[in-house]
């Protein structure tokens, strides 16, 4: 029996602007009222849970090893999509692809509603990611250019969670843009920093969610990135990893004057063609 199509999916490569997405909308949701970083309720939900997984499969995941955790993640999600009696959005940084040599999608189309897919420029992903994982950029643009890039569960925050397929930055976006069953809208971080209130009016649809402008003109006010770096100064953020600032200054186009001639020629020449089909061409 198919199990029927419940899940909305919040999709991108890390470090995009996926989490302030999530604010945005979680602010919507309340009227536009302030949100409490460490406490708001969309899509916190996301496909790495552990418990979703464990009891969707009914083996205890600390058994399993990386590849056989992904090797199930497919059915898992089947199996809790079947158990939902509404729909549900979910926060997803995996690649929509197959894993190792199965032939099951990790996202299943079958149970899936809608998505939204947020981008962000290569270049300034590269040194937010950096940051976030404590290594040097260059490392990070290895990362980056992997097609088997796997975050595993090593870090503190990650031990509730299941390991995650990122595969590559052009791959990863691919994966999404290429879906013809569940076309996602596409998001560039870029726009949603420029004008949030105009792309989530556009964007947000796709997630089955609408708001009245004066309630979107409030969530961009209360979710400001600075009022989140005060948030975060104050009393952390549960997603962060331990010593690490979650919410940087945004920026977009930080990447000049930071990057190396050198490393932003190694990002070109690894994501040009992605880079270019979503609007990064200079």
């Amino acid at each position: 029996m198919t199990p029927p199509a419940r899940l909305f999916w919040l999709a991108s490569y890390p470090r995009s602007g996926n989490t302030w997405l999530r604010l945005l909308i979680a602010s919507c949701m309340a009227g536009g009222a302030p949100v409490d970083i460490n406490r708001f309720a969309f899509a916190e939900m996301r496909a790495r849970t552990r418990l979703l997984f464990d009891d969707a499969i009914g083996i205890a995941s600390a058994s399993l090893t990386s590849e056989v955790i992904l090797g199930w993640r497919a059915a898992a999600i089947r199996s809790w999509a079947a158990e939902l009696d509404a729909a549900c959005h979910v926060k997803i940084h995996d690649a929509r692809t197959r894993w190792g040599d199965g032939d099951a999608i990790l996202v299943p189309a079958e149970v899936t509603c809608g998505a939204l897919y947020i981008v962000r420029d290569p270049r300034d992903v590269a040194l937010s990611l950096a940051r976030f994982l404590r290594i040097d950029v260059d490392r990070a643009i290895e990362v980056m250019g992997r097609p088997d890039s796997l975050a595993d569960t090593s870090l503190d925050q990650m031990r509730p969670l299941l390991p995650e397929y990122w595969s590559s930055w052009s791959h990863n976006v691919e994966s999404w843009l290429d879906w013809r069953e569940k076309v996602p809208a596409l998001v560039r971080y870029e726009d949603l920093r420029r004008d949030p209130e105009a792309v989530l009016a556009t964007a947000l649809p796709a997630l089955g969610l609408s708001f009245p402008t004066a309630t979107i003109r409030a969530a961009v006010a209360a979710v400001e990135l600075g009022t989140l770096q005060d948030q975060e100064r104050q009393s952390g953020f549960v997603e962060a990893p331990p010593r690490v600032r979650f919410f940087g200054d945004g920026a977009a186009g930080g990447w000049r004057g930071v990057l190396s001639p050198e490393q932003a020629r190694r990002i070109e020449a690894d994501h040009g063609r992605v880079m270019r089909r979503v609007g990064y061409g200079d």
